[in-house]
């Protein structure tokens, strides 16, 4: 049997590490990474046709907030103009090609709380430059989906993901960090923003198998949640990170890692994802566990080698 054709953009990047090898433990795709800048046109057009891709995965993005709030401009030509040069070489390439594309529950922004768990179906309400870019990006692939023949697009909105490989600027991993040093230094403080917004953790391998039920059963024009369908405060996460580590460690807060405009309350709702069959099978505290663990480790071998 010809396998299926699949390119990944943004491979490279924290959830590519994972999506790939469960692409290949499939065995029925031929996985292309897509190399260059995907803001370049010409760069995505030779690709795509040298490749002629049944699957798109599109990761590819500017995916940091606080690099968006400075960068706005930077951050839309990423996330905005390099989804469309997808979107519209795949259209102009009439061949039938199924793409997914990610987005982010972001897009949700600031709502009612009375509105909780977030579904599909809320009207999204961006507060940042990132958030606003995603969902940008989102109008052009329902636009495709609609009036293309040929391309369809699925769009998923993947919660707050975590796990090993994350990079150190992101929460769990920075507390993570802090925690380590204080703890193998002597010191009983960290720094920390505002612990009382609450988030919907899922481990990345449960963000990635959604990815796959998606690109398998997903509708296009459709948009899904991906989430564990648990709200948690970035109080519990730095409680349970301080537990893991048995060291008594106390909290400082430093004003320059409050963000101006934060959503304080996110949650969402996974009914019409698990309505495919997905399901997640990572606990929160075994998450948290699997990094902290990973990444104490790593400090020590560091000092060892030093």
């Amino acid at each position: 049997m010809k396998k299926k054709q699949t390119l990944v953009t943004g491979a490279s990047g924290f959830v590519g590490s994972y999506l790939l090898p469960a692409l290949e433990s499939q065995g029925e795709t031929q996985i292309h990474c897509f190399q260059g800048d995907i803001r370049d046109r010409n760069a995505v057009t030779n690709q795509l046709e040298k490749i002629e891709p049944d699957i798109v995965i599109h990761l590819a993005a500017q995916a940091f907030v606080p690099v968006a709030v400075v960068n706005p401009w930077e951050t839309e030509e990423i996330n905005v103009g390099g989804t469309l040069n997808l979107l519209e070489t795949l259209h102009r390439m009439q061949r039938p090609c199924k793409m997914l594309y990610i987005s982010s529950a972001d897009v949700y922004g600031k709502q009612n709380h009375a509105l909780l768990p977030l579904k599909e179906i809320l009207m999204p309400n961006p507060v940042n430059p990132y958030a606003g870019s995603k969902l940008a990006a989102e109008s052009y692939c329902r636009q495709y989906a609609q009036y293309s023949p040929h391309v369809s697009v699925v769009i998923a909105r993947p919660f707050n993901h975590i796990g090993i490989g994350q990079r150190k600027e992101f929460v769990i991993p920075n507390f993570c960090s802090q925690i380590i040093e204080a703890k193998h230094s002597g010191k009983s403080t960290i720094a920390v923003g505002d612990l009382e917004p609450t988030r919907d953790f899922s481990h990345v391998e449960d963000i990635v198998s959604g990815y796959l039920t998606l690109i398998e059963k997903g509708e296009s024009g459709e948009i899904y949640n991906i989430c564990s369908g648990e709200e948690r405060s970035i109080r519990y996460m730095v409680e349970e990170l301080v537990k893991i580590s048995g060291h008594d460690i106390k909290f400082s807060v430093d004003v320059g890692r409050v963000r101006a405009s934060e959503t304080s309350k996110v949650f969402g709702d996974n009914s019409k994802l698990k309505s495919l069959g997905w399901r997640n099978k990572h606990s929160l505290s075994e998450t948290l566990l699997q990094i902290y663990n990973h990444l104490e480790s790593e400090f020590l071998n560091s000092k060892h080698t030093a």
